[in-house]
């Protein structure tokens, strides 16, 4: 589980314009512009990689998931809503645990933070998730091993952090038609465009790090 992934994705977005006028519209704040390049779906802090693919809107900041898994609807996530109040938003980092957030029609329908334990577990299941409940996530000699080194406890934890792992890829289908990390090498390299926010460079905090790229 190699992945580092920290995107947004919003389904159908429609015929937008990347410039700083979407950007600033997002609830993104002091980005400025550095380049046209490819997309990079792991940026470092304060980046931010804005692309379409097909007709579909992403958005690649390491923070921004921060901003849809709070106990209370940050300023943000409001933004997202009221900018695609219809629209299918879906928000995602592998890399450090699984979090993902799934909104549809302005309602966040699922929420899921898996790391060292689950840390919230928001919603009914998606069809992605009953598909691979019903799955074997493990082969025969991994659970074996498993069984016999692990404890219950362990073992379910194990259990539930693949689960969430192969269900945020699982999700990616709804933009990609496939698996994101199943797409050719061809496939990965599209167009973007590329900001950054240097306010936060001499910020030692990394929660205020992660405060300071979006207004409040």
């Amino acid at each position: 589980m190699g992945w580092k992934i920290f995107v947004t994705f919003i389904k159908d977005a429609g015929n937008l314009e990347i410039n700083d006028n979407l950007v600033k519209s997002l609830g993104f704040k002091d980005f400025q512009f550095i380049e046209k390049t490819n997309f990079n779906e792991r940026p470092e802090i304060g980046e931010l990689y804005v692309s379409k693919y097909n007709n579909h809107l992403l958005l690649a900041n390491a923070d921004l998931i921060w901003e849809f898994t709070k106990p209370t609807i940050s300023r943000t996530e409001k933004t997202f809503i009221e900018r695609f109040p219809d629209k299918e938003i879906f928000s995602l980092s592998l890399g450090y645990g699984t979090y993902f957030c799934l909104i549809e029609n302005g309602k966040k329908i699922r929420l899921r933070e898996v790391g060292d334990e689950i840390y919230q577990d928001i919603g009914e299941l998606l069809p992605e998730e009953i598909y691979l409940k019903n799955e074997n996530l493990f082969d025969e000699n991994e659970l074996e091993f498993m069984k016999n080194e692990l404890t219950d406890e362990e073992f379910e934890q194990q259990y539930q952090s693949i689960l969430a792992y192969e269900t945020a890829f699982e999700l990616t289908k709804r933009i990609f038609g496939k698996r994101y990390d199943e797409l050719d090498i061809k496939d990965y390299e599209f167009e973007s465009v590329k900001y950054r926010n240097f306010l936060i460079d001499n910020v030692q905090d990394y929660g205020i790090k992660a405060e300071m790229q979006f207004e409040k």
